[in-house]
């Protein structure tokens, strides 16, 4: 027995799948733990079947009124446009036989094919006759769950297919497909697109809640007396805030171009654009205004060291004022020359620092008339 599990296997897979670990705990169901652009455990029910070798990290045949199955060896000579089945296929660019599998693709445009390989181009949706294609922004995810990194989620989807690609271990993705065992299957490509734009955008509500209510602690102890440098905690606030913007921004216009074009959009897809693009605006104000609160609070608290330091400075300042006449006087009694003042008076020390404190009195009362102290 290795701690709580009582066996753990593990297999060699190919270049990008590397390594498999299905680890079987005392009391429990079985758990895998593969690796592929990243590191990901899965319920071992819901693993893919589908052959490592072509690039296919799953794929998912939908029948209506059906569960969604595993495919074991996907062509896509399967795809009958007579046939009421769809298909999801789910590739991850790392694998070399990504780019020879898509570009067999004949289902699609060619401008669709190319912004699978590319995976170069911007967040974007982009429309070719019953076709949809382009970028979403996603989470990626690692063995905790989700992380706050984005990365790309590059898809292009007709009436009888669903082809994303990805870089890193995506958060919607996985979520949407563990969620066909609790009964959420997706109806039609442009659900299962919907499907994932939801998952996304209720992971970045969350997200941007979180870094508000730690705005809101900050701001607590900003109003407090007392100096607390909370500059380190702001800046990957600003940086998330800003990135989820700008990611909402320009999945908002590319959405925006179709109504200012006048685009002919497949079926239903008028529908689920306005409702993406609901979702992006109210998702951008909320990053606009926490961005706005980090950029006030790190204003705010600049301004309340400056001010510190320059208090500081102030008493410095004074006390330099202070001591400067009795530096002089002592500078001159510290000379060693004839005729100094006091050089052979009984009691000369006293009159030169009584001297000493006489001016250094005179000093205050001079920075008390000025209004400086």
């Amino acid at each position: 027995m290795i701690g709580a599990f009582d066996f753990i296997l593990v297999r060699s897979h190919d270049r990008t799948e590397p390594i498999q670990i299905v680890v079987f705990p005392v009391n429990g169901k079985p758990l895998i733990v593969r690796g592929s652009g990243g590191i990901v455990m899965n319920d071992i029910g819901a693993t893919s079947k589908t052959d490592p070798e072509n690039g296919i990290l799953w794929a998912y045949r939908f029948d209506p009124g059906q569960k969604p199955e595993l495919v074991d060896r996907f062509d896509f000579g399967m795809v009958k446009p007579e046939n009421a089945s769809w298909y999801w296929l789910h590739f991850t660019s790392a694998h070399e036989q990504t780019r020879p599998m898509i570009k067999s693709c004949r289902l699609l445009p060619d401008d669709a094919i190319e912004s699978l390989i590319d995976l170069d181009g911007g967040l974007r949706f982009d429309v070719e006759g019953d076709t949809v294609y382009g970028a979403l922004s996603d989470f990626e995810r690692d063995l905790a769950g989700r992380t706050n990194e984005t990365s790309k989620l590059f898809f292009a989807l007709s009436k009888k297919i669903f082809v994303s690609v990805r870089r890193h271990a995506l958060f919607s993705t996985d979520r949407v497909r563990r969620q066909f065992n609790y009964g959420r299957i997706p109806q039609s490509p442009l659900e299962l697109l919907e499907l994932i734009f939801t998952q996304f955008a209720h992971a970045a509500a969350k997200e941007l809640a979180n870094l508000s209510d730690t705005l809101d602690d900050i701001e607590d102890r900003v109003l407090q007396p007392e100096i607390n440098d909370d500059r380190i905690i702001l800046a990957p606030i600003r940086r998330t805030s800003a990135q989820l913007h700008r990611h909402f921004l320009a999945m908002r216009l590319s959405l925006a171009q179709f109504e200012k074009l006048q685009v002919a959009l497949p079926e239903h897809f008028d529908d689920v654009a306005m409702t993406l693009a609901r979702e992006l605006e109210g998702l951008d104000h909320d990053a606009v205004l926490v961005q706005d609160r980090a950029r006030l609070l790190q204003d705010e608290m600049a301004a309340k060291t400056n001010a510190a330091i320059n208090d500081n400075l102030r008493i410095i300042s004074v006390l330099t004022a202070l001591l400067m006449p009795p530096t002089l006087i002592s500078g001159i009694f510290g000379m060693n020359v004839k005729d100094l003042p006091f050089l052979e008076t009984q009691s000369g020390f006293w009159f030169v620092l009584g001297l000493i404190c006489l001016s250094s009195l005179l000093a205050y009362r001079l920075l008390k008339r000025l209004d400086i102290v």
